[in-house]
């Protein structure tokens, strides 16, 4: 169930994130700013929930690694906006990063 917590506190993250975007686009900065606020707070206590069984080093690794690369896709895919790709590059690396922790995790919970 933690990891559930955790898929659901970085969907919330880019839910809010995305939503904040059009909003404020629309011309609403008030209404974004009240969603993103009420779907970052969501998200934070979903995550809080996810860390009383995963590491906190992973699980924060995981919320704003996979959240920046379901951000980068939406805009990208969504919302119109480029990605050079420098920022590619660095998309990368981060699910380089992210596979890496997930793999020094497993190896140290094994030798417990």
């Amino acid at each position: 169930m933690h990891w559930v917590f955790l898929l659901l506190a970085i969907l919330g993250e880019v839910a809010g994130t995305t939503s904040m975007k059009l909003l404020v686009s629309a011309g609403h900065p008030w209404a974004g700013t009240l969603v993103v606020t009420a779907m970052i707070g969501l998200s934070y206590v979903l995550l809080s929930q996810a860390t009383l069984r995963i590491p906190i080093a992973m699980a924060n690794a995981f919320w704003e690694g996979l959240g920046m690369i379901l951000i980068a896709t939406v805009s990208w895919l969504w919302l119109d906006e480029q990605i050079q790709p420098i920022q590619a590059a660095a998309i990368a690396l981060a699910v380089v990063g992210i596979v890496i922790l997930n793999i020094g995790h497993h190896r140290q919970e094994s030798q417990v």
